[in-house]
């Protein structure tokens, strides 16, 4: 996340949408080992491991998508602002 750049709106909605993308496969990866045609996908151990799997694809996308959201909060924030200021 380091590396994204958050300058302009357009950078922080593609940093939303590769967030959003990301998770989307991340789920369906997890899926698709629950849905293994040897049925060992029902095990409990398996079910376990992709909740646990499903929570840190959450907290990944929540930080992800959270970071540009923040930033653009704190933007517009600071344009009202200005525009207080100067009127």
């Amino acid at each position: 996340m380091a590396d994204v750049q958050l300058d302009i709106s357009s950078d922080r909605t593609s940093a939303g949408k590769t967030a959003g993308d990301t998770y989307t496969v991340d789920l369906e990866t997890i899926r698709n080992t629950l849905d293994k045609d040897d049925a060992s996908g029902t095990t409990l151990g398996s079910m376990v491991q992709a909740q646990l799997s499903i929570t840190e694809a959450e907290t990944r996308y929540q930080v992800r998508s959270g970071i540009p959201n923040k930033v653009s909060k704190s933007v517009g924030a600071a344009a009202q602002a200005v525009k207080q200021a100067a009127g």
